[in-house]
């Protein structure tokens, strides 16, 4: 018989994992001690050698992110839990403090902060809960964001961002709600991810358009394209700050491409991507780039996953480039 996990379940393990392999890692969250939110801190808690090193913090984002730099400064390898991407809106003062400790320190000290967040539609609570504040967080100078894309790749996603091999820049890995209660067979998980975090790749191949999905659009994607009929590439950007322009660029030589991502139009995760390939792979460009999205919001429980665009959409633009 085979044993299907939750991705959330499978993260909490892995967070254990973390606490384990690195005594210089804690955790900070509303309701850590108790699991919190998500519950990714729940394997932790049943392990009474990490306890200690669990921070339960009342929700106020400035805050945890203010304590959180702290212990980096400090020698520390904080993960904050956080409940909601939406509330580093609330912090985004800290989080731009945060970002520029680096930058500003000339190489003399770093603050690697690890924070997980989900983002976008997927649970059914609208608002807050229903929102991909992606583009406003990877907006902020010296902060390195990553959006999973693939569910299977959640685990491998979490222990590359924990190690922060790419440098010690702070780190956010958002989680898009619409993945994380997934449930795959265990070893659908992938343990390593093969490439540098963040790195854009080939997941389709194809000659005739291109398609660059960013978070949960990926499955969309894939669905779209056999729906359209078209032989196009899919490419999964995961890395929203810094981009991959390499990979991406490399990926860009259909010359007929879209573009689609969680959230409105409206200054969307996408928008910068858009304007990448615009400027850089002009030589190569047979069609306008069409980006194609959720809608606006703001969302109810009832209607927040028009904030993810639909396959038919998708497929429309990848036939409408395609047919250039």
């Amino acid at each position: 018989m085979n044993v299907r996990e939750r991705v959330v379940d499978v993260l909490a393990e892995v967070v254990a994992e973390l606490l384990r392999d690195d005594l210089r890692r804690v955790l900070l969250g509303e309701d850590v001690r108790d699991g919190g939110m998500l519950g990714l801190s729940r394997a932790a808690m049943r392990d009474p050698a990490l306890g200690l090193r669990v921070l339960a913090t009342p929700l106020t984002p400035a805050t945890n992110l203010a304590h959180a730099t702290g212990l980096a400064l400090a020698g520390r390898r904080p993960i904050v839990l956080l409940n909601s991407a939406t509330a580093l809106l609330e912090g985004y003062a800290a989080l731009r403090e945060l970002g520029r400790v680096g930058a500003t320190a000339n190489g003399e000290r770093a603050a690697p902060v690890l924070i997980v967040a989900p983002t976008g539609p997927g649970f059914g609570l609208g608002g807050d809960g229903a929102d991909s504040p992606d583009a406003a967080i990877a907006a902020v100078p010296g902060l390195r964001v990553v959006v999973l894309g693939d569910a299977s790749e959640a685990p491998a996603s979490l222990r590359a961002a924990a190690s922060f091999d790419g440098g010690e820049a702070p780190t956010v890995l958002l989680l898009p709600r619409a993945l994380i209660l997934r449930e795959l067979e265990a070893h659908e998980y992938k343990a390593q991810l093969g490439r540098p975090l963040g790195s854009a790749r080939v997941v389709r191949p194809g000659a005739a358009a291109t398609v660059f999905a960013v978070g949960a659009t990926l499955d969309a994607a894939f669905a779209a394209v056999e729906a359209s009929g078209v032989d196009a590439a899919i490419v999964e950007v995961s890395g929203l700050a810094p981009i991959d322009e390499t990979g991406v660029l490399a990926a860009a030589t259909s010359g007929k491409l879209v573009v689609t991502h969680a959230g409105g139009r409206s200054h969307g995760a996408g928008a910068e991507l858009v304007a990448l390939l615009a400027d850089r792979a002009i030589l190569h460009l047979d069609a306008p780039v069409l980006r194609v999205t959720g809608d606006d919001g703001p969302f109810t429980g009832r209607d927040e996953f028009a904030g993810l665009p639909s396959v038919a959409a998708i497929a429309a633009a990848i036939t409408r480039v395609a047919t250039y």
